[in-house]
């Protein structure tokens, strides 16, 4: 019994530290703007969320704001009609040679939409 509570110890931890592939080589399903994405989720969220949730999309527009931890980071791109923010892109990696103001094209996994719309697992 001992033995089945250690292997089932062993392959959680496992499972929970295993690092998700990136999606650099993942072809994008959508090419939008911040503001295309953004307004799309604004106008009609079930609708959206039908369409491009959990699907690769590649999101143009400005960085407005640059979140660094040790070993992630946190990018989010403008989007006009937004209170604060539009595109929250969250990177399993330190993103290097990004200024806030600067014009990118992220790709990430559509995650749904809180108050910005979140892109999971992104790269450059």
């Amino acid at each position: 019994m001992l033995i089945i509570g250690f292997i089932g110890l062993a392959v959680a931890y496992y499972l929970f530290t295993m690092k998700v592939p990136g999606l650099e080589k993942t072809e994008a399903n959508f090419e939008l703007t911040a503001d295309e994405l953004f307004n799309a989720f604004d106008e009609n969220e079930s609708a959206s969320l039908a369409k491009y949730e959990g699907q690769v999309i590649a999101v143009t527009g400005i960085v407005s704001r640059i979140k660094l931890s040790e070993s992630t980071s946190n990018i989010t791109l403008d989007a006009e009609n937004a209170m604060a923010g539009g595109i929250n892109c969250s990177f399993n990696e330190i993103v290097a040679n990004i200024n806030k103001g600067d014009s990118v094209t992220i790709k990430g996994r559509c995650q749904g939409f809180l108050m910005d719309v979140v892109l999971n697992n992104c790269s450059k």
